[in-house]
């Protein structure tokens, strides 16, 4: 195998890692979010909640799928930059 073929190798795998990495922390990432969400802390389900609460809810609740979005685009990058 030549030079090149090893690096695309160790940057794929190293990519794969990243992901994994990221994806890993997802679960404990959810229930810090829920915790965060309950009616102690923010209290989203109440509809009596002041329009600054309810937009931290909304950034709360688009945090996750933005965390996924973002450990997707660094694991892609990192492969896409060791192939190319």
């Amino acid at each position: 195998m030549n030079g090149r073929g090893q690096v695309a190798l160790l940057g794929f795998a190293i990519g794969i890692i990243i992901f994994l990495l990221g994806m890993s922390f997802i679960n404990p990432l959810k229930d810090v979010l829920d915790e965060t969400r309950a009616a102690d802390q923010l209290d989203c389900a109440n509809t009596s909640i002041s329009d600054g609460q309810k937009m931290t809810c909304l950034v709360t609740d688009a945090f996750l799928p933005y965390f996924i979005l973002a450990v997707l685009a660094v694991g892609g990058a990192w492969v896409t930059t060791r192939v190319i």
